[in-house]
């Protein structure tokens, strides 16, 4: 480097780091409050939108065609004209069959992509969330390691939940909340099963409500903003699904980040977890079958 005229130009520095929710890459992760965890989430999203709205737009995209193509089109059934109560409307024809048979290929689709985009989204927010890079490419890598291990924990989630609703409805709203991290478990700490589960539920415990807020206020959060953009469709099932798609590619990281978030903030208030410990944890779990 020189300052003589006419010498060498001196290299411009270095771009920061995308900005992370950690406070310092060494440092250790503190708690945080309901607002905190929020106001981090949108900041990491802005920092990674690119990234993290191309990983949701790559299933979100084919998939919400899929349906509403298997909704609106292959199984509507025929529509009829009828009188009933002295006003003519419109009937749809379809047989019990049908009908069942085109809602059991659409689940069966949206359960495997979703699975996959869950691990995918949920990786990527992580890594975000202590300033890594996002990788697109390597994040899918990783959801389809992980689609056996996260389908088997949304099952059995889904049926403690659903078993806790039957019985008087509370215990199954319970049950939502301490297995609310289960996923996050699974995709960081690469525990699976009934472990990821009870992980979850010991790092709720004695914080249930906080994890509660956290959960209510991101969900109203996105299904607001999800419901404006995906009420503009209209009544033409092609416009519905664009619009629909907008939604959700918009809405799916922010989920994704406040869930990692949450799931880190529980953690950091019984562990002294640092954003090293996270990165190595991380890189065990994709280098893991």
């Amino acid at each position: 480097m020189s300052d003589v005229p006419g010498g060498p130009t001196p290299p411009p520095p270095p771009p920061p780091p995308p900005p992370s929710a950690m406070g310092g890459p060494q440092g250790t992760i503190p708690p945080k409050t309901l607002g905190e965890i929020l106001s981090a989430a949108f900041n990491v999203y802005k920092a990674n939108a690119a990234s993290l709205i191309l990983i949701v737009a790559i299933v979100v995209v084919p998939l919400t065609f899929i349906s509403s193509l298997f909704s609106n089109v292959v199984f509507e059934g025929t529509k009829q004209r009828a009188i009933i109560l002295g006003n003519e409307v419109t009937v749809i024809d379809r047989s019990f069959g049908f009908f069942i048979a085109g809602a059991l290929i659409t689940a069966l689709i949206s359960v495997i992509i979703w699975a996959v985009l869950q691990a995918a989204i949920l990786r990527a927010a992580a890594q975000a969330t202590i300033g890594d890079p996002v990788d697109p490419q390597e994040s899918y890598r990783f959801g389809f390691k992980r689609l056996g291990s996260v389908i088997l924990l949304s099952i059995l989630v889904g049926l403690a939940v659903i078993g806790g609703l039957i019985l008087l409805v509370i215990p199954g709203l319970i049950f939502l909340f301490f297995f609310s991290v289960s996923v996050p478990v699974l995709i960081v700490e690469n525990r699976r099963g009934t472990d990821a589960m009870s992980r979850s539920w010991n790092l709720v415990k004695g914080h249930f409500w906080h994890a509660v807020g956290v959960i209510v206020v991101a969900g109203l959060i996105t299904g607001i903003v999800g419901g404006i953009i995906g009420s503009i469709g209209g009544n033409a099932w092609v416009v519905r699904w664009i619009f629909s798609s907008i939604g959700s590619i918009i809405t799916a990281p922010f989920t994704a980040l406040v869930s990692v978030l949450l799931y880190l903030d529980l953690r950091s208030r019984s562990e002294a977890l640092t954003a090293d410990t996270l990165r190595g944890e991380l890189a065990a779990a994709g280098a893991s079958g």
